[in-house]
């Protein structure tokens, strides 16, 4: 006998786009990018207009919407507020991002991720997490979009290098794991070897080394509680049960690593949001793996043909100025992944970060 019926969510949408920021070069993509996501959500996901708000400094807007630090933040505490726990929202945000020096000690390299208001304030990834991501009651979902330089921790989620391109989808951990310094050999001579044979070129294939050797180190412990999970975050966390996860469902998808800037061409108009919304257009349901993986096979593509033509097109400034100059291709006959944040600012690698570790092959929800 059935259960009674599973409430309907509502889905809503914040859209917000910084085109010119105070200090920074214009984004002439970022406008044009933030309709276009508008309608995407209208005509093929399913979202009524009334429920998606779009910020963005142009006169065709209020100006209680043009996205200046106080309406960003007023407009997420809004958005949050109006969820329960069957909603779906989608967070989208085109423009700069930034690195900025860390001075509560909480990051790992000294740096807070950023992004841009239009009069050139930043919003700090710690601040974003407070208000969009912890007010969320259990059982909601978000998933975010970031295509800005410097973003795959801007919401300070707990696994950022596990959601990578595997081959082999590793399994569920729960109760009592056995603790024993022996996986790090198994992984090292079978799992490395299957999943890391096709991965992103390195100049130095000491990186798989020393991923090994973390393995070799690491110790499993019990997972006795939904939220217990190996910190920090690296290639083999545990997957939490659905009906044991305790937070609502947090997905981010950047358009790079953070201390990478982002793919942008000015002469074809080509962003991650362009790749995003080609792909789901054509396949409303594909899986995390596969979305990732077209986005990144597809800049590959653009990047290594364009290049020859117009190199000055094929970057998005920060403050560091760096020009795009090369590329890690994704081979997705492999999936595989470096695991590490190991990447530079010359190469781009649009990245899942999310409270709970993702399994790559589930459907996308947004």
């Amino acid at each position: 006998m059935s259960g009674p019926p599973k409430p309907e969510g509502i889905q809503r949408a914040l859209l917000i786009a910084v085109q010119k920021a105070d200090g920074f070069p214009n984004l002439p993509q970022a406008h044009t990018d933030v309709v276009k996501m508008r309608d995407f959500l209208v005509n093929f996901r399913g979202y009524h207009a009334e429920n998606i708000v779009t910020m963005m400094h142009h006169k065709s807007v209020s100006p209680t919407l043009y996205p200046s630090r106080t309406n960003m933040l007023r407009e997420i505490d809004h958005l949050v507020k109006q969820t329960t726990e069957h909603d779906q929202i989608f967070f989208y945000y085109t423009g700069h991002g930034d690195q900025v020096t860390c001075k509560h000690h909480t990051e790992a390299d000294n740096k807070d991720e950023a992004i841009l208001t239009y009069t050139g304030k930043r919003i700090i990834d710690n601040v974003l997490k407070e208000h969009l991501v912890d007010p969320l009651p259990q059982g909601a979902k978000l998933f975010a979009l970031w295509d800005c330089c410097h973003s795959h921790t801007v919401l300070d989620l707990e696994h950022s290098n596990c959601n990578g391109l595997w081959r082999t989808p590793f399994k569920v951990l729960s109760g009592l794991a056995r603790k024993t310094k022996s996986i790090g050999k198994r992984l090292s001579t079978s799992f490395l070897k299957d999943s890391c044979e096709s991965r992103f070129a390195s100049k130095d294939d000491s990186q798989l080394r020393n991923v090994s050797l973390e393995i070799d180190n690491t110790d499993l412990c019990r997972v006795s509680s939904p939220d217990s999970y190996l910190p920090p975050c690296t290639f083999n966390c545990p997957m939490t049960l659905p009906e044991n996860r305790v937070k609502a469902c947090v997905v981010s998808l950047s358009a790079c690593k953070d201390n990478e800037s982002a793919y942008d061409d000015n002469a074809t108009g080509d962003t991650v949001t362009k790749f995003f919304i080609e792909y789901l257009e054509r396949n409303p349901r594909p899986s995390y793996r596969e979305l990732l993986c077209y986005i990144r096979r597809t800049q590959a593509t653009k990047l290594a043909r364009e290049t020859a033509y117009h190199p000055h097109h094929l970057r998005r400034l920060s403050e560091n100025d760096v020009e795009i100059e090369d590329w890690h291709q994704c081979d997705h006959r492999g999936y595989s992944d470096d695991g590490n944040d190991t990447s530079t600012l010359n190469s781009q690698q649009p990245s899942y970060s999310s409270h709970y570790r993702l399994d790559m092959s589930q459907i996308v929800e947004l």
